[in-house]
């Protein structure tokens, strides 16, 4: 048979200096998710230039097509292909016997059978297949490896249905290519469903035949910066090969199209479907947004369904989601069509909903009424549909926690739970905020995926199968890169895979961690990023000691080993191991980084360690004003805040007398506050600002120029009992879609004996 066009790609090349068999990472069993069953016996069956693929007639011809692929990119070796069942063959089988997405691996010296009775459940065989061999198989240039599989029998079915990934693309957006990367890591875990998150406030993202206005005006956003975000956006030819990828690779792409909130990329269009009427524009801003469509115009309605049956022509998904969260109802109160809605309707307070409620509930009810109609698609919704109730079709996705997820089930409602509450948004850092890049707030830690458990115990036993599945959603605004996508969500998403997949008794940590050395190689070797832990524990960008040594203490929530230099130099395979307790007695620079089984770093973490004379306290009088300067323009960097001409100079009793609500960031501007601060004894004091710099006793400790959350940075300095000067410069701008004005304008320190965080 004729053998598929090989793709000739770069390969990631491992650090290490040993034969791929020695490798640490290629060592036992280290299928990911786990499956269900797994008996390991003597024993090794070899795949080299004589071993035959086998099928059952013409029935797994495709599949038999990708093993063989796969098995010739990394080798080199072309498989052939016979419909006889020989000794040194791979074997594909039918089982009707099997579940949907099961199947089965037998593995002796003689053969390899995979058996299952869907395209979907071989396909899934060979993922566990291709995982009993070396990492490298995942490389698409061929290597020299030995393709030696282990005597093992497996049965296997996962434990949900759906099993999901949400990629928000309207914040940042996404392009197709970068968007199959991740559909082929999903293959490989097994994951079968990824949630477009297509249109928001911030962008519409496809093109609708019927309003081209939409991309037109509304996948091109203001950033407030002298630029443009976009035009970015898909058009169906670009849907389709998606869909098509997906189809491949046995995932099912799920188009959200929000309604009736979040909608103001539509509003920028068509302001005639609001309750105010406009003009609006498409910026790239995050957060809530007060105009939504106005239920009250069957204008509104008319313009959902057009679009929703472009989409569901587009879409071959069984599910359409809707949105339904977060939609702000403060217009509704007021617009004379919403509230002659209400009437009509007979809507009154019920204790338990207000009558905007109320209205949300009709317009999601007259939706799905059309989805399930109609389009003979499945409604998906953010638990905020359950207000009014529901028909009995929809679906509902739970957000905020577990209970929405929980009261849905016990009405019979099919639940996903997709839990910010329990580490499932992938936005949330994967470590301490001062060592991660800036992230949504709060944090969402490997280990909290890999333990979440996504069917509640409140549930009675018969309600519980209405829970078909979790998933972990990925929203987009401090993700500008696909390179930072990737960061975020991987490996989280292979714990995801993995709690979605593997029985809880089947699941194990410390087992995880081993085998998930394996997969980053396979995603190495894929060019995918991923986040590998950063040395935590130092939490400041420098360390400042006034005696003879200071002690230095790094963690990592892996527990992998960590490496340094401390002359400045970036750490290196020879570099020495970090001990748990590093004794420093000169200044230097200490750059840290951990290390994986396969040699593979984290980012470094530079600390600058500084012996300090205690910079000596003001002389003189001085007073407790703030002295505020102001100007007027954008100012992205050191170099403009160095050229600024301020146009208002005043004094101020504190940051409180001229705060964030003083700024707009659509009328950029700089802000200088200068003053005193008198702290109350000698020693090492710890800053910490948000604003773009802090400046104490003449010396710049915090830098900000770009988007940074929750008092990122850290830094210290030794200072005498008495007052010192500062100067906090703020930069009243858009960061990348998140404005500076949002958040305090301040900075806070802690005594040399720590505790508490001061104000000045």
């Amino acid at each position: 048979m004729n053998r598929f066009l090989l793709l000739i790609l770069p390969v990631v090349l491992m650090a290490c200096n040993a034969r791929v068999d020695d490798r640490t990472y290629n060592s036992g069993i280290h299928i990911i998710p786990q499956p269900t069953q797994i008996e390991t016996s003597e024993g090794t069956f070899t795949i080299d230039r004589s071993t035959a693929i086998v099928i059952d007639g013409k029935i797994w011809e495709k599949e038999a097509g990708v093993l063989a692929d796969k098995l010739a990119a990394a080798s080199g070796m072309v498989l052939p292909l016979y419909d006889r069942e020989r000794e040194n063959a791979i074997i594909l089988r039918t089982d009707r016997n099997i579940g949907s997405e099961g199947y089965t691996i037998d593995v002796d010296k003689k053969h390899i059978i995979l058996s299952a009775s869907t395209e979907t459940g071989m396909f899934y065989a060979i993922q566990s297949l291709l995982q009993l061999l070396p990492a490298e198989i995942e490389g698409v240039v061929p290597a020299d490896i030995v393709l030696s599989v282990p005597a093992v029998r497996i049965s296997d079915s996962p434990r949900f249905s759906y099993r999901g990934l949400m990629i928000d693309v309207c914040r940042h957006f996404f392009s197709i290519e970068e968007l199959k990367r991740q559909i082929s890591v999903m293959a490989m875990l097994k994951l079968n469903y990824l949630h477009l998150h297509l249109t928001d406030n911030q962008g519409w993202r496809i093109d609708i035949d019927r309003y081209p206005e939409l991309v037109e005006h509304s996948a091109v956003q203001e950033t407030y910066n002298g630029e443009k975000y976009g035009p970015f956006y898909y058009t169906k030819d670009d849907i389709r090969e998606l869909i098509s990828f997906a189809d491949s690779h046995h995932v099912e792409v799920i188009p959200e199209i929000e309604f009736p909130g979040h909608s103001l990329a539509a509003l920028v269009a068509f302001p005639e479907l609001s309750c105010t009427g406009g003009p609006f524009e498409s910026e790239q801003v995050f957060g809530y947004e007060e105009n939504v469509f106005c239920v009250g115009n069957d204008s509104v309605f008319s313009f959902m369904e057009n679009v929703l049956q472009e989409i569901a022509d587009l879409f071959p998904s069984q599910y359409l989601h809707i949105g339904g969260d977060e939609c702000v109802k403060k217009y509704w109160t007021t617009c004379p069509r919403c509230q002659a809605l209400a009437a009509k309707l007979n809507l009154k307070p019920d204790g338990g909903h207000s009558v905007e409620e109320q209205l949300q509930s009709y317009a999601i009810k007259r939706m799905e009424s059309y989805i399930s109609g109609s389009l003979g698609k499945r409604m998906l919704g953010w638990e905020e549909i359950l207000e009014g109730g529901l028909p009995d079709g929809a679906a509902v996705m739970s957000w905020k926690g577990t209970e929405s997820g929980a009261e849905a089930a016990a009405l019979h409602h099919d639940v996903v739970m997709a839990s910010m509450a329990d580490g499932l948004y992938l936005c949330a850092a994967q470590g301490a905020d001062e060592v991660e890049p800036a992230a949504m707030g709060g944090q969402s830690l490997l280990k909290d995926v890999y333990e979440f458990e996504p069917v509640p115990e409140c549930l009675d036993k018969e309600d519980r199968s209405f829970v078909i599945g979790t998933q972990a959603c990925l929203w987009s605004e401090w993700t500008p890169t696909v390179e930072l996508l990737e960061y975020m969500l991987y490996p989280r998403a292979v714990a995801l895979a993995e709690t979605a997949w593997s029985q809880p008794g089947n699941k194990d940590w410390s087992d995880f961690l081993r085998r998930l050395e394996n997969i980053q190689v396979r995603l190495d070797m894929k060019g995918i990023n991923y986040h590998i832990p950063i040395p935590e524990g130092e939490l400041t960008t420098n360390r400042v000691f006034t005696g003879d040594s200071v002690t230095l203490e790094f963690t990592n929530s892996h527990n992998l080993p960590m490496i340094y230099t401390d002359d400045n130099s970036t750490p290196e395979k020879g570099s020495p191991l970090l001990p748990e307790q590093l004794i420093i007695h000169n200044p230097c620079t200490l750059k840290i980084c951990t290390k994986t089984a396969a040699c593979k770093f984290s980012p470094v973490r530079t600390v600058v360690v500084e012996k300090q004379q205690p910079m000596p306290a003001m002389h003189g009088e001085y007073h407790d004003k703030i002295r505020l300067s102001l100007a007027t323009g954008l100012f992205k960097n050191e170099n403009d805040y160095s050229q600024a001409v301020f146009d208002t100079d005043t004094v101020i009793d504190s940051f409180a007398s001229y705060d964030n609500s003083k700024f707009d960031f659509k009328s950029p501007s700089l802000a200088v506050y200068c003053g005193v601060v008198n702290v109350p004894q000698t020693g090492v004091y710890t800053f910490k600002s948000n604003a773009d710099e802090l400046w104490i006793a003449d010396r710049r400790l915090i830098y900000n120029p770009t988007s940074s959350r929750f008092y990122r940075q850290k830094s210290q300095i030794a200072l005498e009992k008495g007052p010192h000067p500062f100067r906090l410069v703020f930069s009243n701008r858009l960061k990348e879609g998140f404005a500076s004005c949002w958040y305090p304008i301040d900075f806070q320190y802690q005594l040399p004996s720590g505790g508490e965080w001061l104000k000045p």
